[in-house]
């Protein structure tokens, strides 16, 4: 069986997140169960690779199901999308929110093709979303309307503890007011159903 292919949104491209998708490479076990497809902008991750010295090569591609993954290798969908030029690592900027959301969206279009077979997020910048005008404050509410979900779960998987979120991305107040039986009911009864299609 081959392996499935994890689409990487690189996230912000003056945050941490190419450096974490790109240092996760170096890790022969994560070679050894999946194909990790970084999404986004070439130029942004060579600058990390020569940074820190990586010892990495880009691999650019178009077809993620039949890439040349291997140790020592970035495999990239690119979206080409930031000016080097004006890049300011640590730096709010709207280029920058822009191109995280471009790369989100390059993921969703990429399963829907049936190219990569899930998606691990890297950290965006809720500042730099909010300069470049994207109307969303977060993952989930990005990918939600990305797939026409109207009431996404999200879950955080610890060794064994699964924790699936009532509220997220809101005041301590609408927290606390989202807190009603039927609402708990039905996401018992949604997270209950979503562990077994997990395979819990």
């Amino acid at each position: 069986m081959s392996k499935v292919v994890i689409g990487i949104p690189i996230g912000d491209p003056a945050g941490i997140g190419p450096e974490i998708a790109l240092k996760s490479l170096l890790n022969q076990d994560l070679l050894e169960v999946c194909h990790p497809l970084l999404i986004g902008d070439l130029g942004v991750l060579q600058q990390i690779i020569n940074l820190y010295q990586l010892p990495l090569v880009l691999v650019p591609t178009m077809d993620p199901r039949n890439a040349d993954y291997r140790l020592g290798n970035a495999v990239v969908y690119e979206v080409s999308n930031i000016d080097l030029s004006k890049l300011v690592i640590g730096q709010v900027q709207a280029m920058c929110g822009q191109a995280a959301y471009d790369y989100i969206e390059a993921s969703v279009h990429l399963a829907n093709k049936g190219h990569i077979d899930a998606v691990a997020t890297t950290p965006i910048n809720k500042e730099s979303l909010k300069a470049a005008n994207v109307p969303f404050i977060g993952h989930t509410e990005i990918y939600a309307s990305l797939t026409n979900t109207a009431d996404p779960l999200t879950m955080f998987e610890i060794e064994k503890l699964r924790v699936f979120f009532l509220s997220r991305h809101v005041s301590l107040k609408k927290a606390i007011d989202m807190v009603k039986k039927d609402r708990i009911i039905d996401y018992v009864k949604r997270s209950h159903d979503a562990l077994h299609r997990l395979g819990v």
